[in-house]
């Protein structure tokens, strides 16, 4: 073959890798799409090998005791929008919980977590259940800006729920819980937040602690757990191929951002979840750090508890971890 036609051949095999890269996101955004679209589509179409989500068994009585306020603007970035839960028959200030979905980066949203967001407010807390705008359109640090700005906008709202804004904590599940880790490194490490260019709109005495569920924690590591698809998100997310060029990538990693002063952190994840490694490592920095750390991993089981199992609230190791959520969130409110 001549020159110019092995360079032809390259060309058009260098176009078929990007097209099928191109056709995978198109395909992953489809059906985040849907599921944005669909509070009842994100209950059952997760990312691929993750748990189906199911209601807590007595969510009706539940929606009885529960106040919600939808979709409050709290910023004017795309997407900027939360729904508040509280008791409706509170008699006191309550701890405030600003809960960040997952769905890779892509996709997900807060009507998926309602059901879980009316639980936590049942149990006394002001859970403000925010959206963010979605990659690819919106990047990183988008989420993280946003995140920041929606506990901003509880700083001047929270009372009016009866949060008390004294005592915060932060909590997501699969990206979700990465950003509300970075959060959490955001305000209690003046360095990341000099070096992300970002004033914490709260401070450390404010911040009692970080629920993170199933979460991802090391970007230097994240490709190794084989995890479907996570090329694709953290592409989307960064817009740097392969995701770990991306110049900012050690922001991302909470590992490295981890200081005695991080917030009290509760932890979980599936035994049969590509993200093992990352709650286990997270656990090993955190507790080198001294810092109070409560976790419920499965590893040794067998249950084969896959990504994000703590939203099937049908099966009791679910049920299990949430009552351990709660015992977290009472033992640091007070």
């Amino acid at each position: 073959m001549d020159t110019v036609g092995v360079k032809i051949k390259r060309w058009t095999q260098k176009k078929w890798v990007v097209s099928l890269s191109f056709i995978a996101l198109l395909l992953t955004m489809f059906v985040f799409e849907e599921i944005s679209s669909s509070p009842d589509a994100s209950a059952s179409i997760q990312i691929a090998g993750s748990a189906a989500f199911s209601s807590p068994p007595d969510i009706n009585e539940i929606q009885e005791r529960v106040s919600v306020v939808k979709n409050l603007a709290y910023s004017d970035s795309r997407n900027s929008f939360l729904d508040i839960y509280h008791p409706k028959n509170a008699t006191a200030m309550m701890p405030v919980i600003l809960w960040i979905h997952g769905g890779g980066y892509v996709g997900g949203s807060k009507d998926s977590r309602q059901d879980y967001a009316m639980a936590l407010a049942d149990a006394g807390y002001v859970v403000a259940n925010m959206d963010y705008a979605l990659a690819p359109a919106s990047r990183y640090p988008g989420p993280v800006f946003q995140a920041n700005q929606a506990l901003a906008y509880m700083q001047l709202h929270a009372a009016e729920y009866g949060g008390d804004m004294k005592t915060v904590f932060v909590g997501g599940d699969s990206a979700g819980a990465q950003i509300a880790s970075q959060v959490a490194a955001l305000v209690s490490n003046a360095e990341l937040a000099n070096t992300m260019a970002i004033q914490p709109a709260i401070s450390n005495n404010q911040l009692q602690g970080a629920l993170l569920l199933c979460g991802l924690y090391n970007l230097d590591t994240a490709r190794a757990t084989a995890f479907p698809n996570i090329d694709v998100y953290l592409t989307a997310y960064t817009g740097a191929e392969p995701f770990e060029s991306f110049p900012k990538i050690d922001e991302l990693s909470t590992v490295q951002h981890i200081s005695p002063e991080f917030p009290p952190v509760f932890i979980t994840v599936g035994d049969a979840d590509p993200f093992v490694s990352q709650s286990v490592e997270l656990v090993d920095v955190l507790q080198s750090n001294e810092v109070s750390v409560n976790s419920v991993f499965f590893e040794g089981t067998q249950k084969n508890l896959k990504h994000e199992y703590q939203y099937d609230l049908s099966t009791q190791d679910a049920r299990d971890t949430f009552e351990e959520t709660l015992k977290f969130l009472y033992i640091h409110s007070k």
